[in-house]
């Protein structure tokens, strides 16, 4: 049995998202979307990529799983809320899409076989989930030889910018993170071959969104995701990480 604290996280988290994910009422990529359909575009799909299969884990918003079907990929979306995949359900439809299969399920008890999917994809996810551990085993098992996968956490407090840390800390309380990690910690945990990574969410892409949303442009906000683009290495003042591994 569960214990209590695993059932309130996951309460939590349904309740949180399910209310978010209901609010959305059409599709559309934001630019920092772009720019991670882009990486993924770049660092986790090989030349050969098309009818092989891609697992979207806590897909979300489900962009990830939409230009992932768009490119020919055969998508499995999951997600714990309902409401995230209903509006996947809707999107299909819209773009006329047959090659995505969505599931409800939690992230460390997927209902797909034994090496079953070629790339994994799971951004903003690790960080939610109560037991951490079998979350990453059964990424793995799922996961065939010489398969990649694609994550994005949020970095340890120690590299964020001071003026940033009271408002990282209550950010996490509101939506539900449990832990921020560092590269070294990753590749302890996952025990799998880094190809790439990326620091993201720098001071000037913080105040460069929350610009663009008062202004209503996402002119500012492309200009923003070009300038960051060459920070990529800069550690301190990211917000979070994606790390590209293959098994």
């Amino acid at each position: 049995m569960e214990n209590k604290k695993i059932k309130e996280q996951y309460k939590h988290q349904i309740s949180y998202f399910g209310d978010e994910f209901s609010k959305v009422k059409d599709y559309y990529l934001e630019p920092w979307q772009e720019t991670y359909v882009e990486r993924m575009k770049s660092y986790l799909l090989d030349k050969n990529y098309k009818n092989k299969t891609l697992i979207d884990i806590g897909t979300g918003l489900g962009y990830i799983a939409i230009e992932a079907a768009k490119l020919g990929l055969n998508v499995i979306a999951c997600d714990l809320t309902a409401e995230a995949l209903d509006n996947i359900e809707r999107y299909k439809k819209k773009f006329n899409l047959s090659n995505i299969k969505l599931i409800e399920c939690r992230a460390e008890k997927i209902p797909l076989r034994n090496q079953s999917v070629d790339y994994i994809v799971s951004n903003a996810v690790l960080e939610h989930i109560p037991e951490e551990e079998k979350a990453i085993k059964e990424w793995k098992r799922i996961l065939k030889k010489n398969g990649k996968m694609m994550i994005t956490v949020p970095i340890k407090y120690k590299f964020l910018l001071p003026l940033l840390v009271p408002i990282a800390f209550l950010y996490d309380k509101r939506i539900g993170h449990l832990r921020r990690y560092d590269l070294i910690e990753l590749k302890e945990k996952f025990r799998m071959r880094i190809l790439k990574y990326i620091y993201s969410g720098h001071l000037k892409k913080f105040f460069g969104v929350l610009i663009s949303e008062v202004l209503r442009t996402k002119r500012l906000a492309k200009i923003i995701e070009e300038i960051e683009s060459k920070e990529e290495k800069k550690r301190y003042g990211a917000t979070n990480i994606v790390v590209f591994f293959k098994k």
